[in-house]
């Protein structure tokens, strides 16, 4: 066991790629603590087969292992690296399970590894439910108690001593997405199916059911000295019943009062110090409104979107601070970044303001998945709003959610009162719509509670808003009106709408009454110290607490909450494009309502504003910054074409996948190039793989490069590609697309030009290690040297093979397993082998891929 002050090396357990369950929250947290690790001295390898990842932009490559995230790989780094600490908590329940592994085989043992995060026994205890138990019982905490079963028949004889409803869990499972609630044996026997075949051990869990309590969750940080603070507290709109990762979320909690939320602060505690965590450790509980009694329903003594979410709603460094834990540093020892008072890291934030997340759904792309609320997560993302009333923040978290170029909220009026009871009893993925149309309807708090389970709080505050929209409605072009709709968080296409008339028209009624937003900071005191914290959201109170950054600033607009297609390839681009914004001396500004986005670490921007990213809003934000750049991603058009009116230094990136160019239905062959003045330069010649061969351009998720063809055939292709990029006068990263003319002949002629895909352009930077992105981003601020691109020299016939495949969230949502489309997709895998290894022959089939990419190659 090593001792923590003479830690040399730390291997870190990626996540993978994204899933549901996880997006970037996990590796957004390594970036930090790898940060933190290189400033102490530490050096870091990192596991990850994720295409995406930003962590593995951040360390050198003899660093950096890009292999699928199993036992083996891991095993073989250890035996290879000899590292003397291994960190689980940023691989999610990955991380733990492979750990859990590696003690079980001796290797932690054998090769002498501190465990960072958590003793063995923790390790162990996180994915056994019966030992997990029996600890939280020594420490009298309560628990729901669960029995363990390895056959339908050994269910089928506890199914009377625990009744219906009960819950079905796998032991173990790969992701923590999986807990079914079952009404009858039916159920029971089809859950039981899928559980075991998720369950490493082949095992299921049965416990009863607590649906309707309220969710609660808890985070906290503990270091060595055993001093824990808590960071924040997490309320679950929506009862026990539905996964939290579906549910609204709000903190502070609303509906607590002091003694329920002491007592849950205190169990929380008394967890963290009996398991030993080190770092930090999220806790959910099950609290039953009447009675203030409450159950530990799970231990996630690891990184997860709820850290995120408390994170990003503080203002606490969390990441940064668990850093200096895993390293043995005690609270009070932590040294922070200058814009943190002395104490912030050992005191318990307090915030003034209250943030909502809500849930993004797949079933746009996905329309045959179960759209039904419950306990097997679903959602692929979130967007928050932060303001200084819930009603605020609610609004602003649906606005950004719904992802509408003008700002305007869907309806659902035209559901009957029939279906919209049925959706009230078994809710489905617009849950907060048919919510507000409910009362809309004339359907009493009271009554919707006692319906929902949901907390009459919550209708009340929703029936506040819909008395503000019937004043809006009722007093058209009043200013009076117009100030407590701002207040309260209606956007100006909102206010537009309801009055019948532009936004432009909205936006002049406000500058001439001064209606105009001020700034909070996101900071961990509430105002009580002087913090100069980075992140901002707006409200319309009298004190404005953000002040323009100064000379040479760029604005950045995100994309909001990952949705499926090429979103956390974008967050990837998004935060490569900061990083070198910052090396050109830029003051980089990122309008975000993504609560996992790796852009708001510190690392990357200067200031963040946690606002909807709507013209309304974006203006209000260039109007404080006066950016000197503002950055638009490409499928925004109607941000772009509106601010493209005004006198502003406007970029579109990451590029427009819509050029104005007709598009192929069939592609075999990808040729990209940079293309920037006189230089054309051969980026890759990649094989365009679609499962089972059906080469439709919108099934073409998976990519080999080099391409399987003669080193002249590529030079051919590489000739080609640049004649057609010069005849459009195209520059930037462009994918010139090749296919047979006709299905006999092998002939391959130029089909299509397109902007290159985002999943590509990451994938080229892991093959070629040449960060295309940061390319990109200089040709568009002018700071690329001909030099520079002269001297770029590129493999285009490798004997090193890449390949890269895509992630779909099918199984997850117990569809059809079939091969994909590129807007259904939720990640990917990168691998590398030998050519005779990764031949097309081998790539046919979903199947096949999955096992190639999958092992150790």
């Amino acid at each position: 066991m090593q001792n923590l002050d003479d830690l040399q090396k730390v291997l870190i357990i990626g996540s993978g790629p994204t899933e549901i369950g996880h997006e970037t929250e996990l590796d957004s947290a390594t970036v930090q603590i790898i940060t933190n690790f290189k400033k102490h001295g530490v050096r870091t390898l990192v596991i990850d087969n994720n295409p995406f990842s930003v962590a593995l932009e951040e360390i050198q490559p003899t660093n950096m292992y890009i292999q699928a995230v199993t036992t083996a790989n891991v095993r073989h780094i250890i035996e290879r690296d000899q590292p003397d600490a291994i960190l689980p908590t940023l691989g999610g329940l990955l991380g733990v399970r492979i750990t859990q592994e590696l003690i079980e085989s001796g290797d932690i043992g054998r090769f002498g590894i501190t465990i960072l995060g958590m003793p063995a026994a923790t390790v162990r205890q996180i994915n056994n439910p019966a030992a997990l138990n029996s600890t939280l019982k020594d420490i009298h905490e309560p628990v729901i108690e669960a029995k363990v079963v390895a056959t339908e028949d050994e269910a089928l004889g506890l199914v009377e001593s625990i009744g219906f409803p009960l819950i079905v869990k796998p032991v173990a499972p790969r992701l923590d997405t999986n807990r079914t609630i079952c009404e009858n044996v039916d159920d029971m026997l089809d859950a039981l199916g899928q559980g075991f075949s998720q369950s490493r051990f082949d095992q299921c869990t049965l416990e009863r059911s607590v649906v309707g309590y309220k969710e609660i969750e808890m985070i906290a940080v503990r270091d060595v000295a055993d001093t824990r603070i808590l960071i924040a507290g997490l309320e679950n709109v929506d009862p026990i019943g539905i996964h939290s990762g579906d549910s609204i979320v709000v903190t502070p909690p609303q509906t607590l009062n002091d003694r329920e939320y002491q007592d849950l602060r205190d169990a929380t505690f008394r967890v963290a110090t009996e398991l030993g965590v080190v770092g930090v450790i999220h806790i959910h509980f099950a609290l039953n409104p009447d009675n203030q009694h409450f159950y530990v329903t799970k231990i996630a003594p690891y990184f997860t979107r709820g850290v995120a979410l408390a994170a990003r709603t503080t203002g606490y460094p969390l990441a940064f601070v668990v850093g200096g834990l895993l390293l043995g540093q005690r609270l009070v020892d932590i040294k922070l970044p200058s814009r943190f008072i002395k104490q912030t890291a050992i005191m318990e934030p307090s915030i003034d303001h209250v943030s909502v997340r809500i849930p993004i759904w797949p079933f746009q792309e996905i329309p045959d998945a179960d759209q039904h609320l419950d306990t097997v997560m679903k959602a692929v993302g979130s967007t928050i709003g932060i303001g200084r009333s819930v009603e605020e923040a609610m609004l602003k978290s649906v606005r950004s959610s719904q992802f509408s170029p003008r700002d305007v909220l869907p309806s659902v009026r035209n559901l009957t009162d029939g279906e919209m009871i049925s959706q009230l009893i078994h809710p489905l993925a617009n849950r907060i719509l048919v919510l507000i149309e409910a009362l809309r309807r004339g359907y009493a708090p009271d009554e919707l509670s006692e319906l929902t389970k949901i907390d009459n709080f919550y209708f009340v505050k929703l029936q506040h808003l819909l008395k503000i929209e019937k004043q809006i409605k009722d007093n058209p072009l009043d200013v009076d009106t117009l100030k407590i709709a701002r207040y309260y968080g209606f956007g100006d296409g909102m206010i537009a709408r309801i009055w019948q008339t532009e936004t432009t028209t909205v936006r002049r009624l406000s500058a001439e009454a001064d209606i105009q937003p001020t700034y909070k900071m996101i900071e961990p005191t509430a105002g009580e110290f002087d913090e100069h914290a980075s992140g901002y959201y707006s409200t319309f109170e009298y004190e404005n607490e953000s002040e323009p950054l100064g000379d040479r600033t760029a604005l950045v607009l995100g994309r909001g909450g990952n949705q499926l297609g090429p979103n956390t390839a974008a967050e990837y681009f998004t935060t490569e494009m900061l990083k070198q914004l910052k090396r050109a001396g830029f003051h980089t500004i990122l309008m975000n309502t993504n609560p996992n986005a790796i852009g708001i670490a510190p690392e990357f921007t200067d200031k963040q504003y946690v606002d909807p990213i709507q013209l309304g809003d974006v203006l209000n934000v260039i109007k404080v910054e006066h950016p000197d750049i503002v950055i638009v991603p490409g499928n925004r058009h109607y941000l772009t074409r509106e601010l493209s009116k005004l006198n502003l230094n406007l970029h579109v990136l990451p590029p427009d996948q819509e050029i104005g160019q007709p598009q192929p239905t069939h592609a075999t062959i990808g040729v990209s190039l940079f293309v920037h003045a006189q230089h054309k330069i051969a980026v890759g010649v990649m094989d365009m793989i679609a499962p089972g061969m059906n080469q439709e351009i919108a099934q073409v998720t998976a990519f080999r490069m080099p391409a399987e063809l003669p080193k002249a055939d590529r030079l051919r292709l590489v000739e080609q590609a640049k004649q057609a990029v010069s005849e459009h006068q195209l520059t930037g990263m462009v994918q010139v697309l090749f296919a047979p003319k006709k299905t006999t002949s092998k002939q391959l002629d130029v089909v299509g030009l397109r902007p290159t895909r985002l999943t590509e352009m990451a994938f080229l930077s892991k093959v070629t290690g040449i960060n295309w992105v940061r390319m990109l981003t200089r040709q568009h601020i002018g700071t690329l040297d001909d030099a520079e691109l002269s001297a770029v020299k590129i493999d285009l016939n490798s004997k090193r093979v890449a390949l890269m495949n895509a992630v779909f969230p099918f199984r997850q949502l117990h569809v059809l397993n079939r091969p994909g489309t590129t807007d259904q997709e939720m990640g990917a895998t990168i691998a590398f082998g030998s050519s005779e290894a990764l031949t097309l022959s081998n790539l046919s089939d979903t199947e096949q891929l999955d096992k190639i990419i999958n092992r150790t190659i």
